[in-house]
């Protein structure tokens, strides 16, 4: 009996023990482990992948905008003179025009001659603009030419043009106001034929066209041809 006692007690001694090592193993166990799953690690991945092209986005639109405010701001200074109210020196931002920087001086005058400018040009820092007046031909020397075409090489060909067509019609003969010797010298027409012509002047007044040199008896669609390139009425 007292043997069968002995074991028993061995034995719940024994159990107590194992029960004490397998609970403080499982303690164990609980603060060191961690257990993650395949798709929870995918997951955080790409939340950290899209954190990061979220924060280079912000950091590149910024710069972006920050180089975008810097040259708005940008200034440059220009000199307009010519057929403005208040000719005179102009600082203005980059992105603006012509007619931009003509308004700040009170706009043009009543004598511009806008045909003669473009107002829409992109300005230059440090360039002279002149708004001719109508009649007026201009040719100034930019600071800047070798850069390109600006607005004074559009005057300076306008000019040019126009010159073109001066020495043009001073080259031709006026059917309004020419001498018989001058009638004269046009091919196919003789004394006679200009004598008729300065008499058509005195009945009939100035001619309004070229063309109206044919209602003088003597001169056809042929004589006519043959001299129109040379006579104008201006």
């Amino acid at each position: 009996m007292k043997k069968k006692v002995k074991f028993i007690s061995f034995f719940v001694f024994c159990f107590l023990i194992l029960s004490s090592v397998i609970v403080y193993k499982s303690n164990i166990f609980n603060d060191d482990i961690y257990v993650v799953s395949k798709k929870n690690s995918l997951n955080e991945k790409k939340h950290n992948v899209d954190n990061s092209i979220k924060t280079e986005e912000d950091g590149h639109n910024k710069v972006v905008k920050d180089i975008d405010k810097s040259v708005q701001n940008k200034k440059i200074t220009i000199y307009i003179s010519g057929a403005v109210n208040r000719p005179g020196i102009v600082t203005i931002e980059t992105d603006k025009r012509l007619y931009d920087a003509v308004e700040l001086l009170g706009g043009t005058t009543s004598e511009a001659d806008l045909n003669g400018v473009n107002l829409s040009i992109k300005l230059e820092d440090e360039q002279h603009y002149i708004i001719p007046k109508i009649g007026e031909m201009i040719s100034v020397t930019s600071n800047n030419d070798s850069n390109g075409p600006n607005q004074n090489d559009e005057l300076k060909k306008e000019s040019k043009t126009k010159n073109n067509k001066n020495a043009s019609k001073e080259e031709k003969t006026n059917i309004n106001v020419a001498t018989i010797e001058e009638l004269d010298s046009l091919p196919g027409v003789g004394e006679a034929t200009a004598n008729k012509i300065l008499q058509y002047r005195e009945e009939n007044g100035q001619f309004n066209s070229i063309e109206d040199i044919k209602n003088v008896n003597g001169i056809g669609d042929k004589k006519y041809e043959n001299i129109k390139d040379l006579i104008c009425v201006d």
